[in-house]
């Protein structure tokens, strides 16, 4: 025997370590990529092994045989089916936040009473449950220390169950995020109680039999045992319907739901999890048959139901009975715990808040958790009051097997909401109600005669062909389960389907049924009416949950969304009302959280149906695309739906990159969708621009384009328009184009209008400089006549004073002559510069490539000869050039193309300069690059527009002489040489234009 104060001292230090695992795991002591590992969820699940299955499996498996295998082969096959039912499911209660199987009822039916009903049968069911894990809990103690000390220990062990619980099962924490505490300590539990019973069953192998070969030896004597344990499987005696109650009860109970679904799990971790469980599952069956067997060969008389603490403590080993008495309070506590919390959260939500709705308007956060801690007090104070009033006798699994069938009562019903649109509110609560029914008359009754005071002797007569007792041996192939399955099953699914198939599901039944049955997006239910302004809903949650807590709320949504206080597209707020809903499901459930839809239904009854049916439509695809684009969709398509995504992809690709701005409007006045281009030409992003009026873009856009809807809703003709206008600092040449779309289907009067603005800068600008080219050619032409009708007289003078030079013996008339020829040959220099300079834009002659002008060019040549061809220009000021550019400053270019560019940085300083000031002209090398400043102290250049003068036709001059092409065909010709042109400038200080250009090698 062992003391009873180690067993209390044993219990509460368990519990005390599985506290600190939740509050480490809670306050992140635990590392978060540990606490929330893919095999956390999967031990988490392992809370399915309840005390039932820690101690009582060997006990149904000495009276049922291998049927005991079926409670674990059932969720298995739940396991497999997870891409069709979990992952549907995961994906539902992820979209919608719904945090219990009644939320799910309650979202998919649109219906209050489904999730109260879904709700109160949900505790009903799990009190015997949970009174189980207590009688369990005082079993082990009466075997243990002897009998009058359990009960003491059973109130010890409820009332810190109940802290524990309160304490981690309704934090505030956890009513927006995930409960990695309490996850973390079931996980814990869970793998201490698998080590401990494989420790069992190994020492039982060992001490009782020697070993492997002993345990052979007596199974070879007793063959008629070993044969009767496949008995039942091979009669079919409650093999079959506890395949079928266990595979529900797999992901219906509650504990098993909340810890796969309410927990936050994401899709990797559900999948991993879906192989890791059923390992779990099969490593704890494995010490199930050494143990019974043992246990049959030391205390034959003994129930088998407690050979897993009978075994080691006859065996002299009580550290071993001491660590499955441990085993057996984490399987029983953990049970309990997580079913408290589920019910409790189920209850609040669907039972009480629906009562009192206006206790929520002040501290609704404390008012919830409170209410959620008194419901888990209460509901763990129902499973002590059932226990001590039940009667003690039969198996343990007794229990949990009426409240497997009572969940299964939930099966139907979910496979209509999953997979049958037709289903409606009406059927899932004829088909509940006529199951709990049958279950209750079949199942639970007959299970609580002397509570009931009802005589369940009537049942027997309907048993009588299910089961047979054989005295021979110690399985008694008798199952009380099935007939209560199948009838019940029956009853439910076929007064589901009929009453379903009376009246055709609502309009928000249709809605809800497609976000549940299909794989696709659609419209959320509370889409049927939306506030106007950020203001209005706020206002809306304000009637349920008060002014404090209504703005917190929607705070929290809108920056979840980055939404601004002040939006008003219907997109958005559509968005932000279905942010609000999921947000707030969790804490209030689906029901009340969809009152901020339902607070205005008077002002807009059936909104959808009210709005015109072209702006409804227009909006419904703005409201998918937008869903799609941010990657709300986490469902995989799959058959033609997964070919459309991709077809739609593709197409918003190629629309994305077209060089053309493309709107497109609605027939309701507002921005439906714009692509890349359009976003860069108005300077707004496209989650600010879908959704918006026309008249909210930025100028010049909001009139033009409004202009242009027009004109194409109208159906005039006419060209299309184009403008010149300021965009973002810089001059644009733009041209709308217009077309009307039509309408997609028969109720819209208008399919909208699409807007393409192609931006003809560029082309422009090219145009531009080519007439600027024509008109260099053309005075080169010129200049070339000019310079020939010059020259030939010019040629006379000068022939004329080398004569009188060299014939006269006057020496001023000598002197005067060679001033003469001086002056002829100064003319004749300026002559052919201009006539150099103006060859720049000519084109070349046939024959002629680009590279035949092509050679070394001294820049000190250049920048000299730029020099005197802009002091030509005797309407300028003039100024002072101060030139520094060493001969060994050599490129290889175009001379003309270079005076040129010089010609253009010059004429530029001197125009920003006052007369007589000075611009200096510097060059060096520097890292094999030839560098040339060009500096002067003029008024300088406006930081906003230093980037943009590089771009043609932008300007700071205000005569008209400015084309704002100078500065461009100068860089233009700068890179066509290899090298960079920038800028430095202050405003009020000058500027220097900074060239860059490869230093020519030696040769």
């Amino acid at each position: 025997m062992i003391d009873v104060g180690v067993l209390l001292f044993a219990t509460v230090g368990w519990l005390a370590v599985l506290a600190a695992i939740a509050l480490a795991a809670q306050r992140e002591r635990i590392p978060r990529a540990l606490a929330r590992h893919p095999l956390v969820l999967a031990l988490s699940l392992g809370v399915y092994a309840s005390s039932w299955t820690y101690y009582g499996g060997v006990g149904f498996a000495q009276r049922h045989g291998l049927v005991f295998l079926a409670v674990y082969l059932g969720p298995t096959l739940a396991c497999i089916a997870t891409p069709l039912l979990w992952s549907r499911v995961l994906r539902i209660t992820r979209e919608q936040r719904l945090s219990s199987l009644a939320d799910l009822f309650a979202f998919r039916f649109q219906s209050p009473a489904a999730g109260a009903v879904v709700a109160a049968f949900s505790v009903v069911a799990s009190v015997p449950y949970v009174a189980q894990q207590f009688r369990a809990t005082e079993q082990s103690v009466r075997l243990l220390s002897g009998p009058g000390h359990e009960e003491a220990v059973g109130a010890v062990f409820w009332a810190l169950l109940t802290l524990f619980t309160a304490f981690f099962g309704a934090r505030p924490a956890a009513e927006q995020g995930r409960e990695d505490g309490l996850a973390a300590a079931v996980a814990f539990e869970s793998a201490a109680k698998l080590a401990v019973l494989a420790l069992v069953g190994l020492v039982a192998v060992l001490g009782v039999f020697g070993g492997a070969g002993g345990l052979a030896d007596w199974l070879g004597e007793h063959a008629a045992e070993v044969e009767a344990l496949g008995r039942p499987v091979r009669e079919d005696s409650g093999w079959t319907s506890m395949l079928v109650i266990s595979f529900a009860a797999a992901f219906l109970l509650p504990r098993q739901w909340h810890m796969a679904f309410a927990g936050g799990a994401g899709d990797r971790a559900l999948a991993r999890a879906a192989w890791a469980f059923p390992l779990f599952l099969l490593a704890l069956n494995l010490p199930v048959l050494p143990v019974l067997w043992a246990g049959t060969r030391l205390a034959p008389a003994e129930p088998a139901d407690s050979y897993v603490l009978l075994v080691p403590q006859l065996l002299g080993h009580g550290w071993l009975a001491l660590a499955a008495f441990i085993g057996g309070i984490s399987a029983a506590s953990a049970m309990v715990m997580v079913t408290a919390v589920a019910l409790a959260s189920a209850s609040a939500t669907h039972l009480l808040l629906p009562l009192a709705r206006r206790t929520l308007r002040r501290n609704v956060y404390a008012r919830v958790l409170w209410l959620r801690r008194g419901l888990l007090v209460v509901i763990l104070a129902g499973g002590w009051l059932f226990h001590r009033a039940q009667p003690h006798r039969g198996l343990l699994v007794e229990s949990g097997i009426v409240s497997f069938v009572a969940f299964a009562q939930f099966l139907p019903g979910l496979l209509a909401a999953l997979f049958w649109e037709r289903a409606t509110r009406a059927g899932f609560l004829a088909g509940l109600l006529a199951g709990i029914g049958t279950w209750t008359a079949t199942c639970l009754a007959p299970f609580l005669p002397e509570l009931s005071g009802l005589d369940p002797g009537w049942l027997d007569l309907l048993r009588e062909g299910a089961g047979r007792a054989d005295p021979a041996v110690y399985v008694t192939v008798t199952d009380t389960w099935s007939l209560p399955t199948f009838v019940s099953l029956a009853v439910n699914g076929a007064t589901l389907g009929l009453v379903s198939l009376l009246r055709p599901p609502a309009e928000e039944e249709r809605e809800a049924a497609r976000l549940c049955t299909r794989r696709e997006i659609g419209p959320s239910v509370e889409r049927a009416t939306v506030a106007s302004s950020v203001g209005a809903l706020e206002e809306r949650l304000a009637r349920l949950l008060g002014r404090e807590a209504a703005a917190l709320e929607v705070t929290r949504a809108r920056i979840e969304l980055d939404i601004p206080r002040d939006e008003t597209r219907p997109t958005e707020l559509h968005a932000l009302q279905e942010r609000l809903h999921r947000n707030l499901s969790p804490l209030v459930g689906p029901v009340l959280a969809r009152t901020v839809a339902e607070a205005d239904a008077q002002a807009a009854p059936g909104a959808l149906g009210s709005r015109a049916a072209s702006g409804a439509l227009t909006e419904e695809l703005r409201w998918l695309e937008r869903r799609l684009a941010r990657g709300e969709a986490t469902t995989t398509f799959v058959g033609a739906a997964k070919e459309l995504d991709l077809l739609r992809r593709w197409l918003r690709s190629v629309l994305a990159q077209l060089p053309l701005g493309v709107c497109a409007v609605g027939s309701d006045g507002a921005i439906s969708l714009v692509n890349r281009r359009l976003e860069a030409l108005v300077g707004a992003e496209e989650r600010d621009l879908v959704g918006a009026p026309l008249d909210r873009l930025p100028a010049p856009f909001a009139e033009l384009f409004a202009r242009a809807a027009r004109a194409a809703s109208a159906g005039e003709a006419g060209a299309d328009e184009e403008i010149e206008a300021h965009v973002a600092g810089r001059a644009r040449s733009l041209r709308v184009h217009r077309a009307a779309l039509d309408p997609l289907d028969a109720r819209a009067a208008s399919g909208g209008v699409v807007l393409l603005v192609e931006d003809r800068t560029e082309q422009r600008a090219l145009e531009a400089q080519l007439a600027h080219r024509d008109r260099l050619a053309q005075l080169g032409r010129l200049a070339a006549g000019v310079a020939h009708e010059v020259g030939n007289p010019l040629t006379g003078i000068a022939c004329l004073a080398q004569n009188l030079r060299a014939e006269s013996d006057n020496d001023e008339i000598r002197a005067r002559a060679g001033l003469i020829l001086g002056e002829a040959a100064r003319i004749e220099a300026i002559l052919r510069s201009l006539l150099d300079h103006s060859r720049t834009g000519a084109v070349p002659k046939p024959g002629e490539g680009a590279r035949a002008r092509v050679g070394r060019v001294a820049l000190a040549e250049v920048v000299a000869e730029a020099v005197r061809l802009i002091r030509l220009d005797r309407a300028a000021p003039h100024v002072r050039v101060d030139q520094a550019c060493p001969e060994s400053l050599v490129v290889i270019g175009d001379r003309r193309e270079l005076v040129q560019v010089f010609v253009n940085l010059l004429a530029n300083a001197r125009d920003a300069s006052e007369a007589g000031a000075l611009i200096a002209v510097r060059g060096w090398i520097e890292a094999g690059q030839i560098v040339v400043e060009v500096e002067d102290h003029g008024c300088g250049i406006p930081e906003e527009l230093l980037a943009a003068v590089l771009e043609p036709f932008v300007t700071t001059k205000r005569d008209p002489s400015g084309t704002g092409l100078g500065l461009p065909l100068s860089r233009s010709i700068v890179e066509d040489h290899g090298g960079t042109l920038a800028l430095r400038s202050a405003v009020g200080r000058g500027t220097t234009v900074v060239v860059r250009l490869p230093l020519a090698g030696a040769g």
